[in-house]
């Protein structure tokens, strides 16, 4: 049921509740909605590997802010893994950087210049890489 303010999101096409900034489903953000600088990731933040999810979450949380899946420990590399059930990504290596457009915080590899999922260029400061 669509409400007054709910929104379609254009790169695919789900529904979303009019209070999301971005898509429940890609992350694309709502019409008229500017990309903005995202949360920097520190050392023990972590990713949701719930399939669709992929959200950021500080090392404070056990829970995933948007979906509240519980964290998985992994290791070492499980911090700033972003593998997911479906479609993982390869593994972090020196230089990749995450991007820091709201709601995306994708895992770039090094050789990029820009973001693979938003085209945003890449920020040169300390806190994109790792």
């Amino acid at each position: 049921m669509n409400r007054a303010g709910d929104w379609s999101c254009r790169g695919c096409q789900h529904h979303n509740f009019q209070r999301r900034e971005s898509c429940q489903r890609c992350g694309g953000l709502k019409p008229g909605v500017e990309f903005i600088t995202g949360p920097d990731v520190r050392p023990g933040d972590w990713y949701c590997t719930i399939a669709n999810c992929g959200a950021h979450n500080f090392a404070s949380r056990s829970t995933c802010f948007t979906c509240g899946a519980f964290k998985v420990e992994r290791g070492l590399d499980s911090d700033l893994s972003r593998a997911r059930a479906l479609g993982g990504r390869a593994a972090w290596k020196s230089g990749d950087w995450i991007c820091t457009r709201y709601a995306c915080n994708e895992h770039n590899f090094a050789s990029r210049m820009e973001c693979f999922r938003c085209n945003a260029p890449r920020e040169t400061t300390a806190n994109s890489f790792f």
